[in-house]
């Protein structure tokens, strides 16, 4: 736990954008792997990638059960978010950036997972595949829909500023 518990908490921070429910799925990760420890086989870096799995799915299922995505007007969405973002003691960038992480928080759970590890990370097709038990060529797709979107969406909220 302690050797992988900031990393565990970094990926479910970034999705959830909330500390305490970071905090909460870094939990209920470990007392997972705990339970299966003894019986995984393999090695640090399969053990790795298996513990970032069960932090993806825990993960997906918590911004699931918060219901991240409302409905409400993009413009609105992304506002809050990127407020959200700037005034987390957690961020260190620029409105600029805040502006990305609030639009890949628009994004779809998994979408949303394997952009931010692609794009943030810099994590590999093959580790990611690894880690969700998706093919590589599903990740790509996911994140060119993602980046996409993403795309699209800064260019409008850009068109609505101006």
């Amino acid at each position: 736990m302690r050797e992988h518990y900031r990393m565990v908490l970094s990926q479910s921070r970034r999705m959830l954008g909330v500390v305490e429910d970071a905090e909460d799925v870094a939990q209920s990760v470990f007392v997972k792997a705990w339970q299966a420890w003894d019986g995984f086989e393999g090695n640090e870096y399969q053990r790795r990638a298996w513990l970032l799995r069960i932090t993806r799915n825990a993960t997906v299922d918590a911004a699931r059960k918060r219901k991240l995505r409302r409905m409400a007007p993009l413009d609105v969405v992304l506002e809050e978010r990127t407020a959200q973002v700037l005034s987390s003691p957690h961020f260190d960038g620029d409105a600029i950036l805040a502006r990305l992480h609030a639009a890949v928080s628009t994004l779809p759970p998994k979408q949303r997972w394997v952009f931010q590890a692609r794009y943030f990370d810099d994590r590999t097709y093959a580790d990611l595949s690894l880690e969700t038990g998706t093919s590589e060529g599903a990740l790509k797709s996911s994140f060119h829909h993602a980046r996409k979107k993403i795309e699209a969406l800064l260019e409008q909220e850009e068109t609505l500023s101006h």
